[in-house]
């Protein structure tokens, strides 16, 4: 892993960075896919939950929630 490269859980709101790998077992790849999360995206954090919540992502124009466990195993490099 490039030093480069961290959880999604590390940004902030406003904060905009690359997917660069989506965890580990096809089960799970395959959900953040369908979510629209893929490698090469875009992402923006528009909000993080209190109490290690949700966090909430615009890709594309669409927002997105998913929990802090899930957002863990998706690595990105700011921009």
């Amino acid at each position: 892993m490039d030093e480069k490269t961290v959880p999604l859980t590390s940004l902030f709101p406003g904060e905009k960075a690359k997917i660069v790998a989506l965890g580990h077992g096809r089960g799970r790849q395959r959900h953040f896919r369908t979510m629209g999360l893929m490698e090469g995206k875009i992402v923006e954090i528009i909000a993080v939950q209190p109490a290690r919540g949700p966090v909430v992502l615009n890709v594309e124009g669409t927002q997105i929630a998913i929990g802090m466990g899930m957002a863990r195993h998706i690595l990105i490099q700011k921009l």
